[in-house]
C-alpha cells in the first residue's frame, strides 16, 4: 500500500489519550535531544489558554493489530510540554502574567480545563510510510529552519518590560555612530542582547553572562514604570559621558578598541560607578583623559610590554564574560577616570598602576629616544624605581591623569613641595601633604 498524507485537527484530549494508552512515541531516534526552557513551556500554555494557533505538528501513523500508533516527526517539544502541564508538573508562573498565575492545570477553573482539552492542534499525518521516508520528511521539515540563538529564544520566552527597554535602547544612534554592532550582529539580536547585559550591569553590577541574563528577563517581565524610567535615564547618562570622552575628531570611539564589547562593557561599568559615587565630567577639561585612552588603546595587546595592559587585553579574551574578569577590568579603568571625574589624584593603588605603566613605557626596550627630565632639576631621569623617583602632579592641575603625571627625583622632593604635590614618606606612596 502506498503512503499518503492526511491533514486533520485533533483536540489536546486526543493527544493525552494517545499518550495514556502508550500509542504515542514522543522522540524517535532521529529527533534532536533539545530541551525547552521553563519559560517557553509556560508561554505555550498561555498560547493554548488564549486559543492562539500554533504551528502544525507532523506525525507518522502506524497500524499495529488494528490500533493506530503515532510517532512524532516534528513538534515533540510542544507535545511534551502540553502533556507535562496536564500531569501537573509545572505551574503558570513568570513570564505568564494572566489571571491564572501560580496555578497548575488541575487548579484551573473547570471550564478553562475543558477549553484547554478542546484546543485543536493542526496535524499533518503520514500513513504507511517506511522509516527512510519518515527520516527524509524530518530532514526536509528542519533543513531550512535556522536555529534560534540565545537572544532570539529570550525574545520568544520572555516578552515583557526588560525586553522592551533593551530593544528601545539598542536603537540609540550612539551605537551606530561608534560602530558597536555589525549589521549581522543586529539582525540576530546581538545588539539587544548586549544592551540587556548593560542593563543587568546597572541593576546588579557585573554579571556572569552565561548564568544570569535569563533571570533578569524573567524577573523584570513586569517592571515599575518609575524604576524603569530611572534606569533608562541612568543608561543614557553613561552614553552621554561616552560622547564627552570619545568626541570626534579628538578621539573617535569607532577607531579604538573600546568599541569592542568586552572593553565597552568594562568602561560602561567604570563610568557608571564614577557617576554613582558623585563624579562628573561636566565642565571638565577632557584633553588629558582623552590622551590617557589613546595611550591605553595603543599599548593594550596580549603581547604588550606594558604588563598590566597586556593582562587587560588577555582578560578581554580569556574568560571575557566572567564576573571576575569584568570586575577586574572595570576597576582598572576607574583609575583612569578618577582624576577627571573627581579632580583629585588617584588612590594609592591608582598611583602605583600609573607608575608601573610609565615605567614600562620608559623601558629602553620600548625604543624611547630620550628619558624625561626631572621638572625640578631638569636632569634626565634614567632610573624610575620608587627609591629614585616619585610620581606626582603640579598643584595647579585641574585633572590628575596618566598623561599629565610627572616623575621627580626623590632628592628634589623638598624643592618640589612649592609647586608639586609631594608625599609624606619619600620611600612610600601616601596621601598628598596638606601644605
Amino acid at each position: 500500500m502506498s503512503w499518503k498524507w492526511i491533514s486533520s485537527s485533533h483536540p489536546i484530549s486526543d493527544i493525552r489519550d494517545w499518550s495514556i494508552g502508550q500509542r504515542l512515541e514522543i522522540r524517535p531516534d532521529f529527533q534532536r535531544k533539545e530541551v525547552w526552557s521553563p519559560a517557553a513551556r509556560i508561554l505555550l500554555m498561555d498560547t493554548v489558554i488564549r486559543n492562539i494557533p500554533m504551528p502544525k505538528v507532523f506525525l507518522q501513523a502506524i497500524i499495529r493489530e488494528s490500533d493506530t500508533y503515532r510517532v512524532v516527526i516534528d513538534g515533540q517539544q510542544r507535545i511534551k510540554a502540553i502533556l507535562s502541564f496536564l500531569r501537573g508538573d509545572f505551574k503558570l508562573t513568570k513570564p505568564y502574567t494572566g489571571e491564572y498565575s501560580g496555578l497548575t492545570f488541575g487548579e484551573l477553573p473547570p471550564h478553562i480545563q475543558e477549553e484547554f482539552l478542546s484546543y485543536k492542534v493542526d496535524i499533518n499525518e503520514i500513513r504507511n510510510a517506511p522509516d527512510d521516508i519518515v527520516r527524509d520528511i524530518y530532514l526536509r521539515v528542519n533543513k531550512y529552519t535556522v536555529a534560534l540563538n540565545k537572544q532570539e529564544l529570550r525574545r520568544a520566552d520572555f516578552p515583557g518590560q526588560f525586553l522592551s527597554l533593551s530593544e528601545e535602547l539598542a536603537q540609540e544612534s550612539f551605537f551606530e555612530e561608534g560602530r558597536i554592532f555589525t549589521i549581522a550582529n543586529s539582525k540576530r539580536m546581538g545588539d539587544v542582547e548586549f544592551v540587556s547585559e548593560l542593563l543587568a550591569l546597572l541593576l546588579k553590577g557585573p554579571q556572569e553572562k552565561r548564568d544570569t541574563l535569563d533571570d533578569f528577563y524573567l524577573n523584570y517581565v513586569e517592571w515599575d514604570s518609575a524604576e524603569r524610567d530611572l534606569l533608562r535615564s541612568r543608561f543614557l547618562a553613561v552614553l552621554g559621558d561616552y560622547r564627552k570622552i570619545f568626541r570626534k575628531p579628538d578621539l573617535d570611539l569607532a577607531e579604538t578598541r573600546f568599541r569592542q564589547k568586552a572593553d565597552f562593557y568594562s568602561l560602561f561599568a567604570a563610568i557608571d560607578d564614577c557617576r554613582i559615587e558623585g563624579g562628573s565630567l561636566e565642565d571638565k577639561p577632557m584633553d588629558c583623559l582623552q590622551e590617557d585612552f589613546r595611550i591605553v588603546d595603543f599599548h593594550t595587546t596580549p603581547h604588550s610590554e606594558v604588563s598590566i595592559l597586556s593582562e587587560y587585553a588577555i582578560k578581554c579574551v580569556s574568560q571575557g564574560n566572567t564576573f571576575a574578569s569584568r570586575k577586574w577590568r572595570r576597576d582598572l579603568l576607574k583609575h583612569f577616570l578618577y582624576g577627571t571625574y573627581f579632580q583629585k589624584p588617584p588612590s594609592l593603588e591608582g598611583i602605583k598602576i600609573f607608575r608601573d605603566i610609565l615605567d614600562d613605557i620608559n623601558n629602553p626596550s620600548m625604543c624611547r629616544q630620550s628619558q624625561e627630565p626631572c621638572p625640578v632639576c631638569n636632569v634626565e631621569i634614567t632610573d624610575y624605581s620608587d627609591g629614585n623617583a616619585f610620581l606626582t602632579w603640579r598643584k595647579n592641575e585641574q585633572v590628575y591623569q596618566l598623561s599629565n603625571a610627572l616623575f621627580i627625583h626623590r632628592e628634589c622632593r623638598e624643592i618640589a613641595r612649592v609647586e608639586f604635590l609631594t608625599w609624606q614618606d619619600p620611600g612610600t606612596l601616601d596621601l598628598p601633604l596638606q601644605n
